[in-house]
């Protein structure tokens, strides 16, 4: 299996949030169970890339931090 960066992953993450939408809302014949699933996983991971985005942010800072100080 390949290593991701923080960035690729919240990509994925964007990307797996639009296909389940897109599912949730195609014009095929699904159960309500199923329905319930997608939206369920849509939530859990809503909220997600932005948080890796911020996090990103703050390694770089501390990153930045310890190179000044070396």
């Amino acid at each position: 299996m390949s290593k991701l960066s923080l960035v690729d992953s919240a990509c994925r993450i964007k990307q797996a949030q639009q296909v389940l939408s897109l599912w949730l809302e195609a014009p095929i014949k699904k159960d309500s169970g199923t329905d319930h699933l997608i939206g369920a996983v849509i939530t859990l991971l809503d909220g997600i890339p932005e948080l890796m985005d911020s996090v990103e942010g703050e390694l770089v800072d501390m990153d930045l931090s310890l190179d000044g100080k070396a």
